[in-house]
């Protein structure tokens, strides 16, 4: 018996692989929604994507309220001794990664300690693919060349990833926040 319906993907993807923008604005409440409730309680997704968030079962009271599931990859973002809350210690190991290479934050991508900043920019990759329909760094290729070991050839395939996603940031998120949010705003809604 499921307990739970479609997940935002197969919403998307039965809907014409289109989504209106106030769907995907209230998904977006939604979502934020629920990722504030996992950080207050000290914990990161760290695999924010489509697929881990469900509707509930179609018929049902819940059938339009946002669930997400899929903890494998979760982790404290805060320790709590005593009384007092100390936050985890920052870590880099490149040879890491966490995640799914699409929706992964840069940080993720680099090695980093999971955080809450990466879990909302995994969300913002995420509500940019419904209204969308793909990614900037969707589709890439990568290089024929590469035919190292399986090792290197991730960590490769990663720096591109990185060095795309942080291409788009510098293009349209990082100066001056007006002309390039309105940059951002116009690629995403035409």
């Amino acid at each position: 018996m499921d307990l739970l319906g479609p997940s935002l993907w197969d919403v998307w993807h039965s809907a014409g692989q289109e989504m209106s923008v106030l769907k995907v604005a209230c998904i977006a409440i939604d979502a934020i929604s629920i990722l504030e409730k996992i950080h207050s309680k000290g914990f990161i997704h760290g695999d924010v994507k489509p697929e881990n968030f469900l509707l509930g079962q179609p018929g049902s009271a819940q059938e339009k309220k946002l669930f997400l599931i899929n903890f494998g990859l979760a982790s404290n973002w805060k320790w709590k001794r005593g009384s007092s809350s100390m936050h985890v210690q920052y870590d880099q190991r490149p040879d890491i990664f966490r995640g799914t290479i699409s929706y992964a934050s840069v940080h993720a991508h680099l090695g980093r300690t999971g955080s809450r900043r990466g879990d909302l920019e995994s969300l913002a990759y995420t509500l940019i693919f419904l209204l969308r329909g793909s990614l900037p760094w969707q589709g890439y290729q990568e290089p024929t060349f590469v035919l190292m070991a399986y090792y290197c050839r991730e960590i490769t395939i990663a720096f591109l990833f990185v060095r795309r996603k942080w291409r788009f940031h510098q293009r349209c998120c990082v100066a001056s926040v007006q002309p390039h949010s309105n940059i951002f705003l116009s690629w995403l809604l035409l």
